[in-house]
């Protein structure tokens, strides 16, 4: 099964996030509310305390988060996802709001940059 990363587990990516371990797959998994990924924790997944955390320990990382804002603040920084990435790593950035595309141009651009 595959090495997946969940970063934004809301209503949306909890979800998601969920589905993928009813089919056995390992997810690690952040939400910048820890609470809300407990039923998750749970289920099995794995908690990373910081999105850098997730990155390191998944090959795959799907990122849900309500809008631009809240994508920088996952990405941003020492413990952001951008700091996790390395060679091989895949993101894939979904967002609820319209806002998600201009993020996720940004989101591409900016890991290209830390690779």
């Amino acid at each position: 099964m595959a090495n997946l990363g969940y970063v934004g587990l809301g209503a949306m990516g909890g979800q998601m996030a969920d589905r993928l371990i009813d089919k056995g797959h390992k997810v690690t998994g952040y939400n910048r509310t820890k609470a809300k990924a407990d039923w998750l924790i749970k289920k099995g997944m794995t908690y990373g305390d910081t999105p850098r955390a997730v990155c390191q320990a998944a090959d795959f990382i799907f990122v849900m988060v309500t809008n631009s804002a809240a994508l920088e603040s996952v990405a941003n920084g020492p413990d952001g996802l951008l700091a996790g990435l390395g060679p091989g790593k895949v993101v894939i950035a979904r967002s609820p709001r319209r806002s998600g595309r201009r993020a996720r141009t940004w989101l591409m651009h900016r890991s290209r940059a830390a690779s």
